[in-house]
C-alpha cells in the first residue's frame, strides 16, 4: 500500500467503518473492538484501489455545499415524480410503455460527477443507466417521453454549474 497515495483517505475510511461496526455490534469488549478494527482495516485495504483521492473529491465551499443541497432536493423531488409517473403507467389497463434506449453526451468533465449523474438517472424510476463511457451515456427508458427528457435533464445542468464553481475556485 502506497502510504502517501492513500494515507488520509484509507485511515478515514477505516475509522468510518469501525464506527459503523460499533453502531451495529453495540459492544465495547476488547475482543469485539479488536475484531471490528481488523475488519475495518481489511475492508478498507481490500477496497483501497477504488477510494477517492483528494484530487478527485469535490471541493467543499459554501457555494458548492448549497448547490449540493439544492441538487439533492431536486433529485428527491424527481424521484417522487418519477415514482408517481411509473405508478400511473403500471396501473393503467393498457400499460402504455414503449421501452427504448437513448444515447447522449454531457458537458461534465469530472469522472466523479459523471458517475453521480449516472446514479441519479438510475435512482429515478423508469430509467436505468446501462453504460457510461467517457461522456457518453446509454440509458434505458420505460417510455419514449422519458427518453426525450433524460438527455436534457436539468440535473445535468446543475452538476455542470457545481463543476464550474469548483473550477473557478481552484
Amino acid at each position: 500500500m502506497n502510504k502517501s497515495k492513500y494515507g488520509i483517505t484509507f485511515w478515514g475510511t477505516a475509522c468510518i467503518l469501525f464506527l459503523f461496526w460499533l453502531l451495529i455490534t453495540w459492544r465495547l469488549h476488547w475482543q469485539h473492538l479488536l475484531v471490528g478494527a481488523l475488519c475495518a482495516i481489511g475492508v478498507a485495504m481490500f477496497n483501497r484501489d477504488i477510494l477517492l483521492l483528494k484530487s478527485e473529491r469535490p471541493l467543499y465551499l459554501r457555494t458548492t455545499i448549497i448547490k449540493w443541497v439544492v441538487y439533492l432536493y431536486h433529485l428527491i423531488v424527481a424521484i417522487f415524480k418519477s415514482n408517481w409517473d411509473v405508478a400511473k403507467i403500471v396501473l393503467r389497463r393498457d400499460m402504455g410503455i414503449s421501452p427504448c434506449f437513448v444515447k447522449f453526451s454531457t458537458k461534465i468533465n469530472k469522472p466523479l460527477y459523471r458517475v453521480i449523474l449516472g446514479n441519479s438517472i438510475t435512482l429515478t424510476p423508469g430509467t436505468l443507466t446501462v453504460e457510461l463511457e467517457e461522456d457518453f451515456y446509454i440509458v434505458h427508458c420505460i417510455t419514449r417521453a422519458n427518453a426525450e427528457d433524460v438527455a436534457d435533464w436539468d440535473m445535468t445542468r446543475r452538476l455542470v454549474e457545481i463543476e464550474e464553481v469548483e473550477s473557478g475556485a481552484a
